[in-house]
């Protein structure tokens, strides 16, 4: 181990702030940057906190009205940000920024990266997502199909409700990836009559469709991520 490996505290994903962020329930407003953070503002990013998937996420970076230094730790949504990578705290007042309790949790500190490695899995799939979630009518709406594609196609059974009853046409690009989310979205429907929609969904994932809509969601994932 070298000596500046030594004097890394941590490793984290860090990411910018996007230089054009949409706000509002139809994302029809757009803003320079953040209302905290500055276009191009270079953030840390700590992991998921809790169960959403990492659709929110505690940031810490240079506040955008507080002057030069000063340090803001904010939850806010991550499609707002874009470059994901990894690189090595060696601030303490960046560390000290990130693991500064939460009042919410008490005397529990937040949740650092596990390992370097984990790290740097999830900041390329959150590069994949914001790749693929570009050139559509509604981005916002196109990562949370990204989202819930990945999920469906790891075989997580609550992930189907996004694609029911829901119009995603605003969502794709063109009628190839159309083509590529239509039998998903049927097959999904076809077992949600037969099966009803009330919670646990386990019988879902006992379905002899079920390996097929994992297929079927691994499938529509590569075609809107090529």
């Amino acid at each position: 181990m070298g000596d500046s490996e030594a004097e890394v505290l941590a490793w984290c994903v860090v990411a910018n702030v996007a230089a054009h962020t949409t706000h509002g329930p139809d994302g029809v407003e757009v803003r320079r940057g953040l209302k905290h953070f500055a276009p191009g503002a270079k953030l840390w990013v700590l992991p998921p906190q809790w169960g959403d998937g990492g659709e929110k996420l505690f940031v810490v970076g240079h506040h955008r009205g507080r002057g030069t230094g000063r340090l803001a730790r904010l939850v806010i949504d991550r499609y707002h940000l874009t470059n994901f990578r990894v690189r090595g705290i060696y601030s303490p007042a960046v560390y000290r920024e990130l693991m500064r309790r939460w009042e919410p949790w008490g005397d529990h500190p937040l949740r650092l990266w596990e390992t370097r490695d984990v790290a740097e899995e999830t900041a390329q799939w959150w590069n994949r997502v914001s790749a693929g979630a570009t050139d559509v009518d509604k981005p916002r709406k196109r990562v949370e199909l990204l989202e819930r594609l990945c999920f469906l196609a790891r075989g997580d059974s609550w992930a189907w409700q996004f694609l029911v009853d829901r119009d995603l046409a605003d969502a794709l690009r063109d009628d190839r990836e159309a083509a590529a989310v239509t039998p998903l979205v049927a097959l999904v429907e076809s077992m949600v009559a037969d099966l009803g929609t009330d919670y646990p969904y386990d019988r879902f994932v006992r379905d002899p469709r079920w390996t097929d809509v994992i297929d079927a969601a691994t499938k529509a994932l590569e075609v809107l991520t090529a």
